[in-house]
């Protein structure tokens, strides 16, 4: 039915998207009482740490020097390693406040501006069936900005950043452990100095607060790589298009993980926009799926 890649990224995707929806809010709510910054280049060193330890072991690390030899890939990679660090931000200071369900609307934006990325920029083409899902989706949005009290920048903040990061990394020829290995350096790099100051002015809440906080914050590292990792994998065999509506499934899972596990309150308006954008993503895969049937009966 489908071919080897196509059906890789799609696996691959779609692990990223749940991991991401569903225990990655719940882990990061156990560290709602620690400043977000600091959670983040937190986040930013362990992945490092984590991921050189792994890269290391099992694999040839060479490329990573290489990138270093590209004015381009630095470029691109830093600009991404900026992006990833903004919407870890935005979503851990959105678990902390209690506003997981503003991260799933910023992450329902994703897939969307995905889709016209990839229309923009790498061509991507799009039938009547998955411009009618991408409208649905438009209208599902328009919903909930409408009920919004004031402009939602955190929404904004968060949809942007991850959709933008998904189309620079498709840009360049890097495994995807090797990109994730350089923007958790660059983050590193930024984080060393700024933890250690932390801890000499008795700021830090590493070693400090209470051995599971430390052991949560070193944990951070491992719950980022393994759905980035995945994710960005999934990216070198599916078009970013799908890629963002696959992605739908970790702002759903935000959606029921904050009503029926963190209890937060559930409005109307929500629950409207989440129904009619599943309605775009069942059209918009549909058409994929009989897209590639077509094409494999042709071959």
């Amino acid at each position: 039915m489908f071919t080897n890649n196509f059906s890789k990224g799609v696996i691959f995707t779609c692990i990223a998207s749940i991991f991401w929806g569903l225990p990655q809010p719940l882990f990061f709510n156990e560290l709602n009482h620690i400043n977000t910054l600091e959670v983040v280049l937190h986040r930013g060193f362990w992945s490092f740490i984590f991921l050189f330890i792994i890269l290391i072991s099992i694999s040839n690390i060479s490329q990573f020097f290489d990138i270093f030899k590209s004015s381009k890939k630095l470029l691109v990679l830093s600009i991404t390693a900026i992006l990833i660090a903004s919407n870890w931000g935005g979503f851990i200071y959105a678990v902390s406040q209690e506003r997981v369900q503003d991260a799933s609307m910023g992450y329902f934006i994703t897939p969307m501006i995905s889709i016209f990325l990839g229309y923009l920029f790498l061509k991507e083409k799009l039938s009547k069936l998955k411009i009618y899902s991408v409208i649905l989706m438009f209208l599902a949005i328009v919903i909930l900005f409408f009920f919004m009290n004031g402009i939602p920048y955190l929404v904004i903040s968060i949809g942007s950043t991850w959709a933008i990061y998904g189309l620079l990394r498709k840009q360049i020829d890097v495994r995807p452990s090797i990109g994730l290995l350089y923007e958790s350096f660059l983050i590193t790099l930024i984080s060393i100095p700024y933890l250690i100051y932390l801890y000499n002015t008795s700021q830090s809440s590493f070693l400090s607060v209470d051995p599971r906080t430390t052991i949560f914050l070193i944990l951070t590292g491992a719950v980022t790589i393994f759905p980035l990792f995945f994710f960005n994998l999934g990216l070198k065999f599916i078009q970013l298009g799908l890629a963002g509506v696959l992605f739908y499934l970790a702002p759903s899972f935000h959606f029921l993980t904050s009503v029926f596990i963190l209890g937060e309150n559930i409005f109307l308006a929500k629950l409207i926009s989440f129904i009619v954008i599943w309605i775009g993503i069942i059209l918009y895969i549909y058409d994929v799926i009989r897209g590639q049937i077509i094409e494999n009966n042709t071959q």
